[in-house]
């Protein structure tokens, strides 16, 4: 193949990252994440190679904190290094705050990247114990590459694009999922901010961190009408358990799951436990219907915008965020939720309520 022959790879490649990506869509009111926003929020998918150390390293083991994952090779002479500086900086921002990061690098070099090399790059950028540089074979790297959309140089590719790759990075949230990411040379100070919001460490209270759609932040609030015309303002529940259930009458799953949590709120909402229902933007008449066939008993906001949905990032129904009495993000869950939750999640956050 010639040399235009192989930039046309390349930059398909590069045009296959970004089919899965959406520009965020910002509220100057509450911060979110910003970045690119990936659509599918699904669950990063697993790998495990072995680092500049020998350890058998898997992206599973981190979950349970934000991770960063990136794609270098250890003779880049261009866009890698400046990644490795913006990552060895953020690092530092983000341990004086007591926020726990993994950051993983892919190789893209399986030939060029042996241990001594990487070993050399990453003591080159001062993160040699604070990253796992993760080499291998080709054939192995090669199916990490394919599951991120990562291009990278063949072996039979001419000199000057030996050194070809994508430059990407992918931020995973605690619970697995592709959050965000960031291609070329990131802007430091974004991905810190991103990297906060998702670690949501160090939070004591709704008033220490910005509204966010992410466990450990404040719940953005909201301001929107009922099905019987009065308002439904989130914050007016503070002091109680708060289940906000992002759901429509055309989806499946929802009408699922409707009559289980109609079921919860009846029986605890005496204790404290609030449901909102926020439909996506569909009629009120088509709501109604709905949800009197159903005899929905807790409250029913009308999305009919779409901006509160865009302000929680919602991407699949049902979506819930369920709040603390002080209004933080105890949990996000997407899809259907069951017995299971209600024991692990809402019932003890019923029990760490105030008394009087």
């Amino acid at each position: 193949m010639n040399k235009i022959g192989w930039l046309l790879v390349l930059l398909v490649g590069i045009a296959a990252v970004g089919l899965f990506t959406v520009p965020r869509r910002q509220s100057s009111a509450q911060p979110s994440l910003s970045g690119t926003v990936l659509r599918h929020q699904s669950v990063a998918p697993n790998f495990r190679l072995t680092d500049q150390f020998g350890r058998l390293i898997s992206l599973a083991q981190f979950r349970g904190r934000p991770v960063v994952l990136t794609f270098l090779e250890a003779h880049c002479r261009e866009t890698c290094p400046l990644v490795a500086d913006k990552l060895h900086h953020a690092v530092d921002a983000l341990s004086s705050k007591g926020h726990q990061v993994g950051v993983i690098v892919v190789s893209t070099d399986p030939a060029g990247d042996t241990i001594p090399a990487v070993r050399r790059f990453s003591r080159a950028h001062g993160m040699l114990s604070r990253w796992h540089y993760l080499i291998g074979t080709r054939r192995h790297l090669a199916r990490v590459w394919h599951a991120y959309y990562i291009y990278a140089a063949p072996k039979n590719a001419p000199a000057s694009l030996r050194d070809a790759h994508t430059s990407a990075i992918y931020l995973i949230d605690r619970q697995g999922r592709e959050r965000v990411l960031v291609t070329g040379d990131p802007d430091e100070r974004v991905l810190v901010r991103d990297l906060q919001i998702l670690a949501g460490a160090g939070v004591t209270s709704a008033s220490d961190a910005a509204p966010a759609p992410e466990v450990g932040h404040p719940a953005p609030d909201f301001n929107l009408t009922a099905l019987h015309g009065a308002p439904i303002v989130l914050r007016a529940f503070r002091g109680k358990v708060v289940l906000v259930n992002f759901w429509a009458t055309w989806c499946i799953p929802c009408r699922t799951e409707m009559p289980l949590l109609a079921g919860w709120y009846r029986k605890l909402r005496n204790r404290g436990f609030v449901i909102v229902g926020v439909d996506q933007q569909e009629g009120r008449g088509d709501v109604q219907a709905f949800t009197q066939r159903l005899r929905t008993p807790y409250p029913i906001a009308l999305d009919s915008s779409g901006s509160v949905s865009a302000l929680y990032n919602i991407v699949g129904l049902p979506t819930s965020f369920l709040l603390g009495p002080d209004g933080t993000i105890r949990s996000v869950h997407v899809g259907i939720v069951d017995s299971e939750y209600l024991r692990q999640q809402i019932l003890p956050a019923l029990r760490e309520q105030p008394s009087g």
